[in-house]
């Protein structure tokens, strides 16, 4: 589709100001008066966009129908992903008395941030999201990711030292750690997806400048997640580390590196950026050469210091203005 393009003057008024005046057709289809405030963006290229109205976010409701065609996977995933495309209402409907699809996809929906069941029949699930996104500072779930994330790391540690009464419960918050992880990995995701849809970048943090930085924050808690799910394969055989696979200096090492790269997301400081990549390629490069140890350990390790080097490159891309 070719639009036709418009020219028109600038005009100056009163002492310091500049007006433009906006098309009579473009003003009527959008039930705009005068009067009226309509919000302005400067874009990056120097263009302004100028929107009709203040942009809200409108949520919808969404409803599945779930049939045996599908896995109890698959319905978990279908799921997740109406929460995260920004749905504020999710009916589960299933074709049969499907017990254990129902456990599994009311369990998921009880996991995500804000989601509340409001209705539980035998054949129907309704949850409502309370979140409220435009509160949400992504600098604040970002800092709470990184505890997380952390903490992970830190049970790690105590794993190689623990006795055997005490892994039970080292294992058991790990894995707690991970399912809060995932939550937060969603509700970001939930988050981003709307302000995307609702053409703006304004959000708390002032991370958001461009609309490549709401994709880089995409790539950046995807590449957590992940460093999530080796920690976990990592915990889960820790007598294997125990055998060599890794060390407290090397659990040492991925803390630190995580916690400063994680700090330069906001800071955004290229020059210390480029050392902690150049620390983290050394790192890897010794690990790959490395053949002592549990190989299963050893790689996964190697696969966390990868996306925290994943997550560099993709911070030097957002600092690129």
């Amino acid at each position: 589709m070719v639009r036709s393009m418009e020219f028109r003057k600038i005009q100056f008024t009163g002492r310091s100001s500049y007006i433009i005046s906006l098309p009579k057709k473009w003003i009527i289809q959008n039930g705009l008066d005068r009067g009226d405030t309509v919000p302005i963006t400067m874009n990056q290229d120097g263009s302004i966009t100028i929107f009709p109205k203040t942009p809200k976010r409108t949520g919808g409701r969404e409803v599945i129908r779930i049939s045996r065609e599908f896995s109890e996977d698959m319905a978990v995933r279908l799921a997740i992903s109406t929460y995260i495309r920004g749905y504020d209402t999710i009916e589960i409907d299933f074709d049969d008395d499907m017990p254990l699809y129902k456990v599994k996809v009311r369990k998921t929906l009880q996991s995500l941030p804000g989601v509340e069941i409001i209705l539980d029949e035998p054949q129907r699930i309704i949850a409502k999201s309370l979140l409220d996104e435009e509160d949400v500072d992504i600098k604040e779930v970002l800092d709470r990711i990184k505890s997380i994330v952390v903490s992970m790391i830190g049970d790690i540690e105590l794993l190689l030292k623990a006795s055997q009464e005490e892994v039970r419960g080292i294992l058991k918050d790990i894995n707690d750690l991970e399912n809060e992880l995932d939550r937060f990995y969603f509700m970001i995701i939930r988050i981003v997806n709307m302000l995307l849809s609702m053409n703006t970048h304004h959000e708390r943090s002032g991370i958001i400048q461009k609309t490549f930085d709401l994709v880089g924050i995409l790539f950046i808690v995807r590449n957590i997640e992940r460093i999530g799910d080796h920690l976990i394969r990592i915990a889960r055989e820790y007598e294997k580390a125990l055998n060599g696979g890794i060390s407290s200096s090397d659990l040492g090492f991925l803390k630190e590196k995580f916690m400063e790269m994680m700090e330069q997301v906001k800071a955004q400081n290229l020059s210390r950026i480029d050392e902690l990549m150049t620390e983290l390629k050394v790192k890897i490069e010794k690990e790959k050469h490395d053949k002592t140890g549990e190989p299963y350990i050893k790689e996964s390790y190697k696969r966390t210091l990868e996306y925290l080097e994943n997550i560099g490159e993709t911070i030097i891309n957002m600092a690129v203005k």
